[in-house]
Formats: C-alpha cells, sequence, structure tokens
C-alpha cells in the first residue's frame, strides 16, 4: 500500500527519525558546536559568553542609533540657522547702498543742484545692479519678443500693425529671474 506508506509525507517509519534525535540528545551525537560529550557547564558557559556578546552588540547598535540621532538633529539646527541668516550677506552689501541714499537725501536738503544729486542716484542704481549681478539676479527685459505667460504678466493688450500678435511691445515693469527661478514676472503691454 504505497497510499499508506506516504501518509506522513516521508515514506519512512515515523519512529526512526525520532530515535535519531533522541540518540542525539543523550549525547551520543553532536550538534555542529558542540564536541561529543560537552558538559551542562560548558554549554552554561557558551550561552554566557554569547549573551554577553549580544549584550554588547546591542549596547554598540544603540550608541550608534543614538549618534545618528544627534548628527540629525545637529543637521536640522544647521539648517535652521542658514535658512534663519541665508540672506546677512546681501542684507550688509546692502547697507552701503542705504548710506549713499541717505547722502543724496541730505545733499537734496542741502540745496545741491539736480546734476549732482542726479549723479548720485545713478551711481547707486550701478551699484544695486552689480549687486544683483553678483547675487545673480537677471533682469527680465522681453522688449520684441513672443510673450511667455509664465514669465511675463500681461497688463494691457492693444492693436499694433506694426507688431506680430502676441509680441511684447512694451516693458511697464522690469522681471527678476534668480538663477533662472521667477522672482517677479515681467509687466508688459501686448499686441493683439
Amino acid at each position: 500500500m504505497t497510499g499508506d506508506k506516504n501518509r506522513n509525507g516521508f515514506g519512512d517509519d515515523p519512529a526512526e527519525p525520532v530515535s535519531a534525535e533522541v540518540d542525539a540528545v543523550d549525547g551520543e551525537e553532536a550538534g555542529p558546536e558542540g564536541a561529543p560529550g560537552e558538559s551542562y557547564e560548558d554549554l552554561k558557559e557558551r550561552l554566557s559568553r554569547k549573551e554577553a556578546d549580544a549584550a554588547e552588540y546591542l549596547d554598540m547598535a544603540k550608541r550608534v542609533q543614538a549618534e545618528m540621532d544627534n548628527y540629525r538633529k545637529r543637521m536640522l539646527r544647521e539648517q535652521e540657522q542658514i535658512v534663519q541668516y541665508a540672506t546677512q550677506t546681501v542684507m550688509r552689501e546692502l547697507l552701503p547702498l542705504i548710506d549713499n541714499i541717505e547722502r543724496a537725501l541730505h545733499a537734496a536738503e542741502a540745496g545741491a543742484s539736480s546734476a549732482s544729486l542726479t549723479e548720485g542716484f545713478e551711481l547707486i542704481y550701478t551699484q544695486l545692479n552689480a549687486l544683483l549681478a553678483k547675487e545673480c539676479v537677471e533682469v527680465i527685459d522681453p522688449l520684441g519678443r513672443e510673450f511667455d505667460p509664465e514669465r511675463h504678466e500681461a497688463v494691457l493688450q492693444v492693436e499694433s500693425e506694426g507688431h506680430a500678435e502676441n509680441t511684447v511691445i512694451e516693458v511697464l515693469q522690469k522681471g527678476y529671474e534668480l538663477k533662472g527661478r521667477l522672482l517677479r514676472p515681467a509687466m508688459v503691454k501686448v499686441a493683439k
């Protein structure tokens, strides 16, 4: 009866594996790590060493986890400081411009000529543009180009025979980009 023989899934007498296991427990056959005839005290000491190793590894893992948590917190703190003081350099460079504007206002109050005031404000304007260029701020000047709704804001649309449809015919307010990212769209008049 082949069906009865394979009922347990092994096709052997179920008592045979059990007797082999009993022999191993009696110490006649040792496991892969144990030596034949290893005593209870030896096993206990080996278990104790393994437990000590496991405790040491757990302690190391906890220390590494704590170090990672501290590192993450330190990085977050540093990021917050970078964001908080990101404009510090630019603000420091704006201060001389404010000083020059104050000087120009004092000169105007003292009765300086309009030519010298104009010259002073042109100098301030040049300094400000140099600062913007240093910070990678670029002017968007779309005059004569096709209207781009992502970079321009159409304020007026007028009929114009001399221009193609959807062409910027006048810039009412300059737009600016910072490293390719839009700061402010250019306000423009567009031909219909």
